[in-house]
């Protein structure tokens, strides 16, 4: 099972994850650790169960703190070289990632193809980010009974 992992799709998948999955926990867990402990409090006086003040108190006041965690992971994720390389190599069509390609064209000295897939690369990151930030704006903007639905 392990020996089928080496240089699969499937490695590359986990290369990405493992580099990038502590972005994501330590991001995602400082929201949480900020999270007041008075409100989680309150609830439970009130009867609230644990499930229910997890999905609709817990989850909502961190949101912006986990989407902060997914975007650096995402970033990480993206441009991940060294874990992808030696887990899943470089074989073009299988295990070749953007960053992987890059390599390999700077290496054949195929400029003009490096240059295409970093600005596929900052094309990408500069629209998630754009895409972001004009969603939060969005958010701001409504009023405070539209943007969370009390369970």
């Amino acid at each position: 099972m392990i020996t089928t992992l080496f240089f699969s799709w499937e490695a590359t998948v986990v290369a990405a994850v493992v580099v990038s999955f502590p972005l994501m926990y330590r991001t995602a867990r400082g929201a949480f650790e900020q999270l007041d402990q008075n409100i989680i409090s309150a609830a439970r006086t009130l009867g609230i169960s644990e499930w229910r003040i997890f999905w609709h108190i817990i989850l909502p006041n961190c949101f912006y703190g986990i989407i902060a965690g997914v975007v650096l992971s995402f970033t990480r994720a993206i441009g991940e070289f060294g874990a992808t390389i030696m887990v899943a190599g470089n074989i073009p069509g299988k295990t070749q990632t953007i960053s992987t390609a890059i390599y390999a064209a700077v290496q054949a000295g195929d400029y003009d193809l490096a240059y295409k897939w970093v600005g596929v690369v900052v094309f990408v990151s500069f629209t998630v980010i754009l895409m972001l930030n004009s969603w939060t704006n969005a958010q701001r903007k409504k009023p405070v009974y539209l943007q969370r639905k009390a369970g």
